[in-house]
């Protein structure tokens, strides 16, 4: 095994406890976001409100969705590099 393993699989623990993290974040803003539709005159704060937590929930989703496209590629990424240093150990096992 590669000795600068363990420094990229911490990285991507990291990593995929932010996305999880954010998927909880998500989900708990989802959970407050009022769905009425707000036309009054006298309910307008209510829709600032309205439109600023849909569009936190936008922006969370948006990087939770970025993220775990990285997450992913970064897991290939190790796994591959993994992959790739075992078959290279194997192929020079005969030739020591």
């Amino acid at each position: 095994m590669p000795s600068n393993v363990l420094p990229l699989a911490i990285s991507w623990a990291v990593l995929t406890l932010i996305v999880i993290a954010l998927a909880i974040y998500k989900k708990r803003l989802d959970g407050h976001i009022d769905e009425h539709i707000h036309v009054s005159v006298a309910e307008e704060g209510v829709l600032k409100e309205q439109l600023a937590e849909t569009h936190r929930s936008e922006v969370v989703e948006k990087w939770g969705k970025a993220l775990t496209v990285v997450v992913f590629l970064y897991g290939l990424a190790i796994v591959g590099m993994l992959a790739y240093h075992q078959w290279v150990v194997a192929s020079n096992v005969g030739f020591k």
